[in-house]
């Protein structure tokens, strides 16, 4: 960000490329608003000829001509405003379709942008936040692509073409009105620093209010349980008092600005219509160009004032612009190779971090710090710590959420960075503690691992994950809709779907980031019997607190401030008396 330059005329050019950005993405949208800045050129072009022949038929009237001669002037008027109405109508029902389009296409972009920033860079950011931009900002450039940005372009044109016809009569009058009403749209820029900083707020509160509304409504059940619904309802209620006060404030402020803007009319039309009659009582100009220029000197404020109550109009749309071009211009953290990499050699492959360091974007303290680990081809590893030793991390570099700080990870002897982002996942199946199913049916949650899976594929999935029996007592099987994050279904019931879901995968490593943390002691066994079905012939890393889970891996390794500080078997792990057995004896409530 520039800091050569005011804050308005940051604003003005953050507006400006934003929308730039918003029309780069289709030709046509491009082509369609140069259709509507025609269209509004052809509206201002009907009110210049009607005050042409406005001015002929008074001049006609006071010169004594006939009927006949005028008649002429009132059918070219009519015939004017019947074509105005149908290029108004025109406009207005084609407008909302550009407007349409765009904001369809910056969806998509934006759905591709997230795509492309990945989970680890996403969740940086605040989900109401991050759900306001996406879906009602984009809603809000309606008003700012379909009328705001045509009527620059058209009222500057429009306002250039009624003054030149002025000036063909009196160049002076001519050029005092132009000046007026370039200023009228120059003069809003005084107060742009100080509508800025209100329409910043104004940005802030709002979605600060969805941001918490959203927390309050997906909290709702913890709230109850803690008697806290009241007092979170009176904070909503301040801070939507606190928003209706940001939105008066930059209403006003809006209003205040443009005062001046519409002063500069009557200053204008004033000035020139004074000026005319001073002319044409000198004889310098006729009766019937001081009638031209009384009529055109409207015509000329016309498109100005249409641009004003265009701009008022887009007011919300400017800062929500902002934000979401802002958001279309992250650069992902993770980039993508641009070339595919040649398949791997090993199956299944081994997976290696070499001397591994990485922090959190938002921490100080480093999660992982020079961490090295090999698992061989098809063995079966559990890492266990508590809370903090850097589990969790694992994952996330190894899908590429993040790429680490220092160090190289390997699968199959490759590094990571070298595999499309869409290989790599591919290679990898993860079973997190937190499962997440869509709403939808049970069958839309399965085949998002496998679009193409045929049923009979689907049954064995089910069966080997031990979800089957529960699947078919479900009302409608398989096309049961199961609700958001799948709540209509048990912890267990969750559970066994996403394991379904890798199996459905199959793919060569797996991850479980405490698959049965979330479940009971009477679903534990039968996932556990699930998980090793599902472990079988891949190279598997358990992350697990509850140890019982781990006790049959073929190594154990334990890890604590980022780093591995024990490695072994169960039992042999046991026989040290070291960090494992420390964690084993506060699980079991032993001493050692």
């Amino acid at each position: 960000m520039s800091h050569g330059v005011s804050p308005a005329g940051r604003r003005g050019s953050f507006v400006r490329s934003a929308v730039a950005l918003f029309l780069s993405f289709s030709k046509r949208a491009r082509i369609e608003v140069a259709g509507l800045v025609v269209l509004l050129l052809l509206v201002t072009a009907t009110y210049i000829g009607q005050g042409l022949l406005i001015a002929r038929l008074l001049a006609n009237v006071l010169g004594g001509a006939s009927v006949g001669e005028l008649a002429t002037p009132v059918v070219g008027i009519v015939a004017l405003q019947l074509a105005r109405i149908a290029v108004i109508v025109l406009r207005d029902s084609w407008a909302p379709r550009v407007s349409g389009r765009v904001k369809e296409t910056v969806r998509q972009r934006l759905t591709a942008k997230l795509i492309e920033i990945g989970p680890g860079q996403a969740q940086q950011l605040r989900t109401g936040d991050l759900q306001s931009t996406v879906v009602d900002s984009v809603e809000l450039l309606d008003p700012l692509v379909g009328r705001f940005v045509p009527s620059v372009y058209a009222s500057m044109l429009g306002a250039g073409a009624a003054s030149a016809c002025i000036m063909v009569i009196d160049p002076l009058v001519g050029v005092i009105v132009l000046v007026c009403a370039l200023l009228a749209p120059l003069s809003e820029l005084v107060g742009a620093r100080w509508v800025k900083d209100r329409g910043d707020r104004w940005m802030r509160s709002y979605r600060g209010l969805y941001a918490e509304n959203l927390d309050a409504v997906q909290g709702m059940a913890t709230l109850k349980a803690f008697n806290a619904s009241g007092r979170r309802g009176r904070e909503l209620a301040a801070r939507a008092e606190a928003f209706c006060a940001d939105s008066i404030r930059l209403m006003w402020s809006w209003a205040a600005s443009s005062s001046v803007a519409q002063l500069l009319v009557p200053i204008g039309t004033t000035a020139a219509v004074a000026l005319g009659a001073w002319h044409a009582a000198r004889g310098s100009i006729s009766v019937a160009g001081l009638f031209v220029i009384l009529m055109l000197t409207r015509e000329t404020f016309r498109p100005i004032h249409d641009l004003e109550a265009a701009y008022h109009a887009a007011y919300s749309a400017i800062p929500a612009s902002v934000g979401v071009a802002e958001l279309l211009r992250l650069e992902p953290n993770v980039t993508d190779p641009a070339t595919a990499a040649p398949a791997l050699t090993e199956d299944p492959p081994g997976l290696t971090f070499s001397d591994v360091s990485f922090t959190y974007p938002t921490r100080r303290a480093p999660a992982l710090r020079n961490f090295s680990l090999t698992v061989a081809p098809g063995e079966r590893l559990a890492v266990v710590g508590r809370s903090g030793a850097g589990k969790s991390t694992l994952i996330a570099l190894l899908m590429r959420y993040f790429d680490p700080d220092d160090g190289v990870i390997r699968l199959g002897g490759r590094d990571i960075r070298e595999l499309p982002l869409a290989q790599l996942r591919a290679l990898v199946g993860v079973v997190s503690q937190d499962t997440y199913l869509f709403h939808g049916t049970v069958r839309d949650n399965l085949l998002l691992a496998k679009p193409e899976a045929r049923p009979e594929e689907l049954d064995r999935a089910t069966a080997a994950a031990r979800a089957d029996s529960f699947i078919r007592a479900l009302p409608q099987g398989y096309d049961t809709v199961i609700g958001e994050r799948g709540l209509k279904l048990s912890g267990g019931e969750r559970q066994r779907l996403a394991i379904a879901r890798a199996l459905l995968k199959d793919a060569p490593v797996l991850v479980l980031d405490e698959p049965t943390s979330s479940v009971d002691a009477a679903n534990e066994a039968e996932i556990t019997q699930a998980l090793t079905e599902l472990m079988r012939g891949r190279t598997s890393v358990v992350i697990a607190h509850r140890l019982s889970t781990v006790r049959d891996a073929d190594r154990i390794v334990v890890m604590d401030g980022g780093l591995v500080v024990e490695a072994g078997s169960h039992a042999d792990l046991l026989c040290s008396a070291g960090a494992y057995a420390e964690l084993v004896a506060t699980q079991t409530g032993a001493t050692r």
